[in-house]
């Protein structure tokens, strides 16, 4: 059969608006993909941020326990406010020659996180 016995003897007319309204679909669902994409990039680096902040924090307080052994016991912090990150404490616990540095935070609308650094100060 032949398209002018189905449609009664007329030429079929109206599939290029279909197509074009399917390609609009496609390219939609693709701009939509792309913005959530976006803005998880954005969050992943917000957090990637943070997480450098909170290394550089605890690397500097183990250096300064490490310049100053004589004096571990005065360096013990037990959950001071940190103005660098949003939320963020500082613990230092000092056991022996034995230093853990943990840094917390709390990422706006995220949970909250830590970054704990052990250091082990032998010698001279």
């Amino acid at each position: 059969m032949n398209a002018r016995r189905l449609t009664g003897g007329r030429p079929q007319r109206g599939s290029a608006i279909v197509e074009v309204l399917v390609s609009l679909l496609l390219f939609s669902i693709g701009i939509v993909a792309l913005v959530r994409l976006l803005g998880s990039a954005v969050k992943d680096t917000g957090e990637i941020e943070y997480r450098a902040r909170a290394t550089t924090i605890a690397d500097e307080q183990i250096g300064r326990v490490w310049v100053d052994r004589g004096n571990l016991p005065g360096y013990e912090v037990d959950g001071a406010a940190l103005t660098e990150l949003p939320g963020g404490t500082r613990t230092v616990d000092v056991d022996g020659n034995v230093v853990t540095v943990t840094i917390g935070w709390q990422p706006p609308g995220g949970p909250p996180r830590n970054y704990v650094v052990v250091a082990t100060l032998a010698g001279n």
